[in-house]
């Protein structure tokens, strides 16, 4: 039995970032149910007791957290029955793609008394504006730091051993030593591993890591770390290898990190100088003209503690709306019908058992 933990969105530079159509494709699950209804229906409490439910059976899961709150649930997978539970609200609405062969909406919205939840209805209105208005604001400042980082990226960039770095990669290339299976169409999926959320910065790259190879790409350089990546991912997508693509949390049109399944490999990369316990390790600070990036440091250092109190404003702002979100919740949770909620998710679970 394995667990895996994920995000399947995340808050960007760019604002909220969806790749809920990777990770729950219908072409790959027999059924996807897509719980319906307000904060506090029980949506999260539901998937958390059915994943449960699949551990005493020895399935494997995969969680997929939500990154406004990790520790509420988008989502879970059992890959072992080819079944999913998906949060189908805003901001990652999703609706039936195959309805009835596939998907099927569970609308937990039904057990509410809205008769008695009209009576809070301006409360519900002030309370959803406030909660938007944080959220825009911490995407200003994710905005922000998106920019400064790109700043920084660029001093960064003129002093790369441009020959050195396409060495590297073929060097990484090369020791990949994996068999050309092209004839089997390769499966490339999108998700983040990392993400800005309302508990602080969340990491579950570690865990991702436990009982795989890993290589690391290190260097403080994301446009050369996210290059070497998308050329390892390139080329085993071409040798029709399965892939696992890590988007970057402020910058998802850039890679984080890359899995390779059918080769149990890990190519992770990192901004420390930490280079034991990786299997490989590829330096592109090595390859970098350190003397002349010198007469950049202080320019650099400023940029840094600029990106670094964006991210920390980022953060405050979000950990705001979890306050307003429980707010919300504690309205629909006194007018939840919980029995109801009881009976539907046995029904589900009945036939799984």
């Amino acid at each position: 039995m394995k667990e895996k933990h994920i995000f399947a969105g995340n808050n960007t530079a760019g604002g909220f970032y969806s790749c809920f159509n990777y990770v729950f494709d219908p072409a790959e699950l027999n059924h996807i149910y897509i719980l319906k209804g307000g904060p506090g229906v029980g949506k999260s409490s539901f998937m958390k007791k059915f994943a449960a439910e699949m551990v005493t059976k020895n399935l494997s899961v995969e969680y997929i957290h939500c990154s406004s709150d990790n520790e509420s649930l988008d989502g879970i997978i059992v890959p072992d029955l080819k079944i999913a539970f998906v949060d189908g609200t805003a901001p990652h609405t999703i609706d039936p793609v195959i309805p009835g062969a596939v998907d099927e909406i569970i609308n937990l919205g039904a057990f509410l008394n809205s008769h008695q939840l009209e009576k809070h209805k301006h409360q519900i209105i002030q309370t959803n504006q406030t909660k938007t208005r944080l959220y825009k604001s911490a995407y200003r400042y994710l905005e922000a730091a998106g920019i400064i980082s790109e700043e920084i990226n660029s001093l960064y960039d003129q002093f790369i051993d441009v020959k050195k770095f396409s060495e590297m990669c073929n060097k990484a290339i090369d020791k990949l030593c994996c068999d050309d299976i092209s004839t089997k169409t390769p499966k490339i999926k999108k998700m983040f591993l990392e993400s800005y959320t309302a508990n602080g910065y969340v990491s579950h790259t570690k865990t991702m890591c436990q009982n795989r190879r890993v290589w690391a790409v290190i260097g403080e350089n994301t446009n050369y770390t996210s290059e070497f990546l998308k050329k390892i991912a390139d080329e085993t997508v071409k040798k029709g290898y399965d892939v696992e693509l890590y988007l970057r949390p402020l910058t998802p049109d850039k890679l984080q990190h890359v899995y390779i399944p059918e080769l149990n490999l890990m190519v992770i990369s990192s901004e420390s100088y930490v280079t034991n316990g990786f299997e490989e390790v590829f330096d592109i600070h090595g390859i970098m003209d350190t003397d002349n990036l010198r007469t950049h440091i202080s320019e650099i250092e400023n940029n840094l503690h600029l990106h670094e109190m964006l991210i920390k404003n980022a953060l405050e702002k979000l950990s705001e709306t979890k306050k307003y979100h429980e707010l919300l919740e504690v309205f629909y949770i006194n007018t939840m019908n919980f029995n109801g909620v009881d009976e539907c998710f046995n029904s589900i679970l009945i036939r799984y058992t």
